[in-house]
């Protein structure tokens, strides 16, 4: 049965290597959003509180509940949540129909606009928020921003935390003004951090680096750090034995040019692997075989004996084939394929 392999070892050297950056093991927060990209979203939150994470971010309230147990503070970044969800369960503001849908005492964390124009209210319009939160005595946990420009080098990264520098200054100034706690606040990313020399925010949410990646478009020294965590695995399903000129798959795509021993292995794009159609480059696996177009659903053609191959153990290569990110590849991932920690 195909399976994904999360080595814990490289997941535990990921989280050394930026605990050491930022300098306080305990502002790092993890991003376990999408079933913690795609990695399992279980087995990476029992690997986060085994290593003593205590903050967690993820996409909704289905993902927050199944870990709640885990963690001291796991905010959802989308969505509502019920109100008898646990009260360790947080919820992100990006609207006042948010708070407006919420039961007092409930803590709740205030998105900024401070440039990506994607969700966050307008920042001219935080006291109206902040005052509409306390009026239903809701608990401002914390205030944040999210940079889009961590990846890449142009002042727009440092603008965007200027912005969000002020918005701290003024959240300070209405902390004292109508007497409520001061919250916590973060701004920045995987890229944001690590091309950081200094983090004046209390946490930082840490997503894809944690996973091995960065998809920062300049140098940053770190990244080259950074090992993938996660190899994906397919079984043998049966082997041919096959002449000169045979054709494999639907339409005949492939055409043998010599006599060849084929296998046929576990994983399609049912299951999330991108489809092989053959018109872009060759696709290996991390022996080194090549993954015959045209994949099926359910399985793909490689030249190979093996009972198990490794369709790759970096998502890097098929990123690039594709035109995209590794975090597409990543949680397009099935989470009916089986995620064994080793």
């Amino acid at each position: 049965m195909s399976e994904i392999l999360i080595n814990s070892t490289k997941f535990k050297n990921n989280l050394d290597l930026i605990a050491e950056h930022i300098g306080d093991k305990d502002k790092l927060a993890l991003v376990m959003k999408d079933n913690a990209y795609g990695h399992g979203l279980q087995e990476i939150a029992t690997l986060a509180c085994a290593y003593g994470i205590k903050n967690i971010f993820v996409k909704n309230e289905s993902e927050a509940l199944k870990i709640a147990h885990l963690f001291e503070h796991i905010t959802v970044l989308y969505g509502r949540i019920c109100n008898d969800s646990p009260l360790n369960i947080h919820v992100s503001i990006n609207s006042m129909d948010n708070i407006h849908s919420l039961e007092p005492s409930r803590c709740v964390e205030l998105k900024v606009n401070t440039g990506m124009n994607r969700n966050g209210i307008p920042r001219e319009k935080l006291q109206t928020f902040i005052e509409e939160i306390l009026l239903k005595k809701l608990v401002l946990f914390g205030v944040f921003a999210h940079n889009g420009y961590g990846d890449v080098s142009e002042q727009s990264f440092q603008d965007a935390q200027k912005v969000f520098s002020e918005v701290k200054e003024e959240v300070l100034y209405l902390a004292e003004k109508l007497s409520f706690k001061i919250p916590r606040f973060h701004s920045l990313s995987s890229s944001g951090t690590l091309r950081s020399d200094k983090i004046e925010d209390d946490l930082v949410r840490i997503g894809i680096a944690a996973y091995g990646y960065l998809s920062n478009t300049f140098d940053i020294p770190l990244s080259k750090k950074l090992t993938p965590i996660a190899s994906l695995w397919a079984d043998k399903i049966c082997e041919q034995s096959l002449k000169k000129g045979s054709k494999i798959g639907y339409g005949g795509k492939t055409v043998l040019e010599k006599d060849t021993i084929i296998s046929t292995y576990d994983i399609g794009y049912g299951d999330g692997l991108f489809r092989i159609n053959g018109n872009k480059p060759s696709l290996k696996t991390a022996e080194g075989y090549i993954i015959l177009p045209v994949t099926s659903m359910d399985c793909f053609s490689c030249e190979s004996t093996l009972e198990r191959v490794c369709v790759f153990d970096d998502a890097t290569s098929i990123a690039k084939l594709f035109d995209t990110i590794p975090y597409e590849v990543l949680t397009s991932l099935s989470p009916f394929i089986k995620r064994s920690v080793i």
